[in-house]
């Protein structure tokens, strides 16, 4: 399978909450609804990272950066599926919308997004 991950982290003038209001407005679930259903990827995640002690200590001990804020994933199995529809108008205009929208609370140039082959193992 494709994957396709988008780590985001909030801008700085954003607060968490704030940031985690946009993630979860009705605006952000539209557009995703309206992406989703061009591109018709087989999996979708988002999510938002925990605010725990867990993740604090992690990263003290490995000595990294902040976290970041939120992930977005995209499935398909194969990329000729997926290149048919990402690349369409239909979907680079929404992508244009989606963007405009997550300059509000999204800081892109410290962001990361990337496609990837998936393989799961699994073990019983």
């Amino acid at each position: 399978m494709i994957r396709f991950i988008n780590c985001v982290r909030r801008r700085e003038d954003i607060s968490a909450d704030e940031f985690r209001r946009f993630w979860n407005s009705p605006e952000f679930e539209y557009l995703f609804e309206r992406l989703f259903l061009i591109v018709q990827p087989h999996r979708f995640a988002k999510n938002l990272t925990l605010q725990i002690d867990a993740n604090e200590q992690i990263r003290q001990e490995r000595g990294g950066g902040e976290p970041f804020d939120g992930t977005i994933e995209y499935w398909w199995h194969d990329a000729s599926e997926l290149l048919q529809k990402y690349y369409s108008s239909k979907a680079n205009e929404i992508r244009e919308e989606m963007l405009a929208y997550q300059r509000q609370f999204i800081d892109h140039a410290n962001s990361r997004g990337f496609f990837t082959e998936y393989q799961l193992k699994e073990f019983d």
